[in-house]
């Protein structure tokens, strides 16, 4: 499993190269500098979903090297290869999400403004990026990548639809330990749901492949 997951870093660091990442870097830093108050409010919501929205350039080149063909035969177990793309996912936002809180407090200490005004659009941003892991990943990782790409836009039209309604607003103004936990429970169940799918969803197709063994 650990080798799938360093696969699909070596398929991120690849693809996201260093002029990338510096010409990102630098992005941010400009913005941060320039608009620290506004700007810090669109990392908190867009960063920690750019980075889980890797996942579709993954699924493209999984795709054109024909790897889905080549990985029911691995000697890995289902619940491995199934669980080993969630933890790419998982440390991916992980990671950006962090970064995202870091820049935010760095513009809150540049800027004119509170570290906890951007909370519910960072809020916001993780809970869209959670939801395109628990719908790209059955989609696309099993399917193809228009699936992955298309499963993702849902995620972010709900998301949207939850800031429009004012739905986040009335949610964050309640400001009790209760809701927060319920967010965070809410997420995980979500991504339990999204992983037994993907894992069913996986079983069967490789069964009929390989036919491998439907309870591994």
């Amino acid at each position: 499993m650990i080798g799938l997951i360093i696969k699909d870093f070596l398929v991120f660091k690849k693809r996201f190269h260093l002029t990338y990442r510096l010409i990102g870097a630098a992005v941010l830093g400009l913005v941060i500098i320039l608009y620290p108050a506004e700007g810090a409010q669109y990392v908190a919501l867009l960063l920690p979903v750019m980075g889980v929205a890797f996942l579709t350039e993954i699924v493209k080149v999984e795709e054109k090297s024909d790897w889905r063909d080549y990985l029911p035969a691995l000697p890995i177990i289902s619940r491995e290869i199934v669980l080993s793309r969630y933890l790419f996912c998982g440390i991916l936002l992980a990671a950006f999400a962090a970064t995202s809180f870091v820049i935010c407090m760095i513009a809150s200490l540049v800027g004119d403004f509170t570290l906890s005004s951007t909370m519910p659009n960072f809020l916001l941003g993780v809970l869209d990026a959670v939801l395109l892991v628990c719908l790209g990943i059955p989609a696309g990782y099993f399917f193809k990548n228009d699936m992955c790409t298309g499963a993702m836009i849902v995620a972010i039209i709900i998301c949207a639809g939850i800031r429009s309604t004012g739905l986040d607003t009335a949610f964050f103004a309640a400001s009790s330990f209760l809701a927060y936990a319920l967010l965070i429970i809410g997420m995980a169940l979500l991504l339990y749901l999204s992983y037994r799918a993907s894992l069913g969803i996986f079983r069967k197709r490789r069964h009929a492949r390989s036919k491998v063994a439907p309870n591994d």
